[in-house]
């Protein structure tokens, strides 16, 4: 009987609870904002963001995920080397040259001696001879009218010379990252000339993924290296560890071919384009209104 009373009273007292709560459930009026208000409210708000967005984007700055940054001291360097008078192809130095030369100079001096005699005229035109034969030698070996793989092999020692941790060294990361940038180079200089060549335009997608694969290992190994090659070789982060896909909208992106147009914008993004651009002005507008407000108040304040 007891504990029966006791179940009794503690329904009651929960039913009188409940309709103490659903009473001022009912009695409670929240604030209704007008249709127009509130649209009002969200436009400004998206605007906010968006105009914020923006700034985001054009802080950072976008880089070539497959050249880098224009104009790399690196690349540049490497270029001017290779138009060096001094620098051969097919392996040969300018001392091996001289060398071979002084030989044949000094062994045809010895026999205009034993046949003529010691003349100063006839030692003159060996030397003068001599002298035309290292010129037109030198012509012949100059790196400039080497061909393309001679080039490039030279390139790629200098690469090698300069990212390698110890001498000999030819697998380290950083290492094949330079020597892929460098063959990089030389296949989108014969895209740029070349736009229906589809087999160089693959071989470069499959190397710029293959340099990003690299150097996301170097990252996880040493990150200290890995951003003094991505710096050295005029990457970012975003190129690295980005989705990289040769496209249309790359090319036009970049202006891989000047003056031509890929990919044709709809109706539908250019309207949201303009829609953009109105709303940074906007934006623009308002931060420039702001200033000034803040500025008059500052003399205001200044002159009282």
């Amino acid at each position: 009987m007891y504990s029966n009373s006791i179940y009794n009273k503690t329904v009651i007292l929960g039913n009188n609870i409940s309709k103490n709560i659903l009473s001022n459930v009912r009695n409670y009026h929240p604030v209704v904002l007008p249709k127009a208000i509130k649209k009002a409210k969200s436009i400004e708000k998206k605007k906010k963001n968006i105009a914020f967005k923006n700034t985001v984007e054009n802080k950072t700055e976008k880089v070539d995920p497959i050249l880098g940054k224009p104009n790399n001291p690196f690349i540049e360097r490497l270029k001017l080397e290779i138009q060096e008078p001094n620098i051969l192809s097919k392996g040969y130095n300018l001392n091996d040259v001289d060398r071979l030369l002084f030989g044949a100079k000094e062994v045809l001096k010895n026999k205009a001696i034993n046949l003529i005699g010691s003349t100063t005229e006839s030692i003159e035109n060996i030397e003068k001879k001599e002298n035309e034969k290292r010129e037109i030698l030198l012509r012949i070996l100059t790196l400039r009218n080497a061909d393309n793989v001679e080039k490039q092999k030279v390139l790629n020692q200098l690469a090698i010379k300069e990212f390698q941790r110890f001498d000999g060294d030819t697998g380290s990361s950083e290492v094949q990252a330079a020597v892929m940038t460098i063959e990089i180079y030389n296949l989108m200089d014969h895209i740029k000339k070349n736009p229906q060549d589809k087999v160089h335009i693959r071989k470069v997608r499959m190397l710029t993924q293959k340099r990003q694969r690299i150097l996301r290992y170097l990252k996880r190994d040493q990150p200290q290296k890995y951003f003094w090659t991505i710096e050295k070789l005029g990457l970012t982060d975003d190129n690295v560890h980005m989705e990289f896909n040769m496209d249309r909208k790359y090319m036009d992106e970049f202006e891989i071919w000047p003056g031509r147009t890929l990919v044709n914008i709809n109706k539908k993004e250019n309207e949201e384009l303009k829609k953009k651009r109105r709303m940074e002005k906007q934006a623009l507008r308002r931060a420039l209104h702001e200033k000034l407000l803040a500025k008059e108040q500052q003399i205001e304040n200044e002159s009282q």
